[in-house]
């Protein structure tokens, strides 16, 4: 049954799928709502917070991704070492077949794609974004990561047994642009992904 946008019954939920809801969903916030001086702050410390997380995470997830492929491979690992307080990085005392390929990939690789499933289980499949300016943030900071680490995976995919791939992002500055773009990319797809869903269909009387 239709229903006027002004009222909703207990029943109507605007963040499940539109299946569950005899009425449509409906935005629950708006970009206005950033022009007040409290909600744009705590849209920033929660895009500040999840950012930092998931970074952190992602670079441990990243090292442990190397392992995982490395060791069948035959590369004998000596030590891990994980993030924060310093940088992650693998030693090996013996190098084994496909030596800068696959697990060279699978760092970033694995940390991308655990992040794209983190982000479609805590906040996609429940519609998060659309509650509230603080969840579209902590949204936008989960994800921020992803294009960073498929960057890296390419550099280290693609160096030789033995090179340290850092020393290609000092020598090419271009790469550190790459990163930074890959970031802005990334924000700039999730944006114009919850644009769309800020607009949903006009409001009609059928079921959906």
């Amino acid at each position: 049954m239709w229903q006027h946008p002004g009222h909703e019954t207990d029943r109507d939920d605007p963040y499940l799928p539109g299946r569950m809801n005899r009425t449509p969903a409906r935005p629950a916030w708006s970009r206005h709502d950033l022009w007040h001086l409290g909600a744009a702050s705590s849209t920033f410390v929660a895009l500040a917070f999840t950012g930092f997380i998931a970074f952190v995470a992602s670079c441990n997830v990243h090292e442990l991704g190397h392992v995982v492929v490395a060791l069948p491979l035959g590369w004998e690992v000596e030590r891990v070492h994980l993030c924060l307080p310093g940088g992650g990085g693998v030693e090996y005392s013996s190098i084994g077949h496909w030596a800068g390929n696959a697990q060279g990939y699978a760092g970033g690789l694995i940390a991308a794609g655990v992040l794209a499933v983190l982000y479609a289980w805590l906040f996609e499949r429940r519609g998060a974004p659309l509650r509230s300016p603080r969840w579209w943030a902590a949204g936008v900071g989960v994800v921020l990561p992803v294009g960073p680490q498929l960057v890296v995976a390419f550099v280290e995919g693609t160096a030789q047994p033995g090179e340290n791939y850092t020393d290609r992002f000092a020598d090419t500055p271009a790469l550190m642009v790459l990163v930074v773009a890959s970031m802005i990319g990334v924000a700039g797809l999730y944006v114009w992904r919850w644009r769309a869903v800020w607009a949903p269909p006009e409001w009609t009387d059928e079921d959906p």
